[in-house]
């Protein structure tokens, strides 16, 4: 390789080692963002269970208001009846009675089953409560452990940044362009080796993305100190020693 490629190849691996320490951390990030989102739906389930109890105590309130008022009817049938002057009329109004002691029966009954729907969602609330309780500890495990990496990793980080300017300083500015825009694409991976893909014929390929490269691309690479990319996964391509060689 020319003293470019060379250059690009030494910021390679200190930009893999970056993005190896970087990946871990992103990974347990992700992994506190599921959690957060775990526990969202939790209180989403929660909010909703307390918004159906709200709405059968309201229906549940508003029976009790009316079995009184029933009960009101109920009492005034009753004095009519001990006081009516005629068969006719007495069964008229035991018919009225009847009714309303019948209306009364169906609004206690629903009443009594709205209690207990709301006595149920009262139990699967305090589950969800306690799963998502759960799952905030376990979230605050989570972040510490974010935290417990990144101070980890400080150091290590901090050092192999130092390393990457004092690299990224003997590349030219258009290549160090050029890698850097191709870096952050692929996670730090901005360079791919050529590997021979046959051993008797000029065939080569990309080890990023195990597509073919024409001889025109291996040519150019052994011939200019200058980066070439891929023509599929856009990596800058270089020549190990034996593949050049065997390009010769």
């Amino acid at each position: 390789m020319g003293a470019t490629l060379e250059a690009l190849h030494r910021l390679q691996e200190i930009e893999l080692q970056i993005a190896e320490i970087q990946q871990r951390i992103d990974r347990k990030v992700r992994g506190c963002t599921r959690q957060k989102q775990r526990i969202s739906e939790l209180e989403e389930r929660v909010r909703g269970q307390q918004e159906q109890q709200r709405a059968d105590q309201i229906e549940a309130d508003s029976l009790d208001v009316d079995v009184r008022a029933v009960e009101e009817e109920i009492a005034k049938l009753r004095v009519a009846l001990n006081t009516s002057k005629s068969n006719r009329e007495y069964h008229a109004v035991l018919t009225q009675l009847n009714t309303k002691k019948a209306d009364k029966s169906k609004l206690e009954e629903r009443g009594l089953g709205l209690l207990s729907q709301i006595d149920e969602k009262k139990k699967q609330c305090g589950v969800i409560e306690d799963e998502r309780d759960k799952e905030v500890a376990k979230l605050k495990e989570l972040e510490a452990g974010v935290t417990a990496a990144e101070e980890e990793a400080s150091d290590r980080l901090n050092r192999l940044r130092s390393e990457r300017e004092q690299a990224a300083a003997e590349v030219p500015q258009d290549a160090l362009l050029m890698f850097n825009r191709v870096a952050g694409k692929n996670e730090g991976e901005a360079m791919a080796a050529v590997i021979r893909t046959h051993p008797k014929r000029q065939e080569y390929a990309c080890d990023g993305c195990n597509m073919s490269i024409t001889i025109e691309q291996v040519n150019s690479i052994l011939s200019r100190d200058e980066a070439v990319l891929c023509n599929v996964c856009g990596r800058i391509l270089y020549l190990e020693s034996p593949a050049a060689s065997g390009a010769r």
